[in-house]
């Protein structure tokens, strides 16, 4: 079975299990550690897997990746991008350690598939954000690269229209090939984007050779 042919619900699933086990794996070594310790009381392990399942650490994000997004962004896609083009994000950030770890999942994309994606905010342009938003202009400036180029963005606010990183890469050094296909990473997300994170000021774009702008995009929101 093709990965296309598979109803999006599928994608969630496996997402949802392969995050938990991330989870759950953390809470297990806490746990031993809780074990281990010399000073630890009777019993601390229990209460550890007990609280596992409404740990507070974690804050879950979602998102739909979709054509209409990215037309909302006034990117208007190429008339020629396959109806069915979508994907989804779902992500589990750590609220002590500001990792972000997370599965992107995407189908039935126009031919060459992902060039580059990217982590972008949402800009008012209303002065009071982190530096790269420039004030008096909405926008959407990549915050973090997931694959492709630039590696740095943040230090090149305008790109790509400077070009400097076209030989650079981000989290992953290339995008997978194909225009169905599955991205993992982690991000370590830095200060001045966490309230935006928290605030659903963050969205996905996934940028094609059809679709240089963005073919499909979505708001990063908590899960309920």
């Amino acid at each position: 079975m093709k990965l296309s042919s598979l109803p999006k619900i599928a994608y969630l699933i496996m997402a949802m299990l392969l995050l938990a086990y991330s989870t759950f794996t953390t809470a297990d070594n806490h746990n031993k550690k809780e074990k281990d310790s010399p000073t630890a009381k009777h019993g601390s392990g229990e209460k550890a897997w007990s609280d596992a399942g409404d740990d507070k650490r974690f804050t879950i994000f979602k998102a739909d990746l979709t054509t209409a997004n990215e037309n909302m962004l006034g990117k208007k896609v190429n008339p020629q991008t396959p109806k069915d083009a979508g994907g989804f994000f779902i992500g589990a950030y750590n609220n002590q350690t500001h990792m972000l770890s997370f599965m992107v999942g995407y189908s039935d994309l126009s031919p060459g598939g992902v060039a580059m994606s990217h982590f972008h905010m949402q800009c008012a342009g209303d002065g009071k954000e982190p530096p790269i938003c420039k004030p008096g202009k909405a926008s959407g400036p990549i915050i973090q690269t997931i694959c492709g180029m630039p590696t740095n963005p943040g230090m090149v606010p305008d790109w790509p229209k400077t070009k400097t990183d076209k030989d650079k890469h981000g989290l992953e050094k290339k995008c997978s090939e194909g225009t169905s296909g599955f991205i993992m990473g982690k991000w370590m997300v830095e200060e001045p984007y966490r309230k935006a994170l928290m605030d659903g000021k963050v969205f996905i774009n996934m940028h094609s050779k059809l679709d240089p702008k963005g073919e499909i995009s979505g708001l990063l929101m908590k899960g309920k």
